[in-house]
């Protein structure tokens, strides 16, 4: 099982972890739109890479 957990405490779990990250961003574009807005290309990557992390890890 992977899951993925959003800082406001989103939670999506699947055995697929390329659902697992659609959901992820499907929750962060229509619930964090704002915030997204005003991420900067480097804030984004940074946030993805830790978001890998999560996902390899199996958290």
């Amino acid at each position: 099982m992977k899951t993925l957990t959003c800082n406001c405490g989103f939670t999506v779990t699947d055995d697929n972890a390329y659902k697992v990250e659609a959901a992820m961003w499907h929750h962060a574009i229509h619930d964090h739109a704002d915030m997204l807005k005003s991420m900067t290309v480097d804030m984004l990557e940074q946030w993805l890479k830790g978001k890998d992390e999560q996902l390899k890890a199996g958290a």
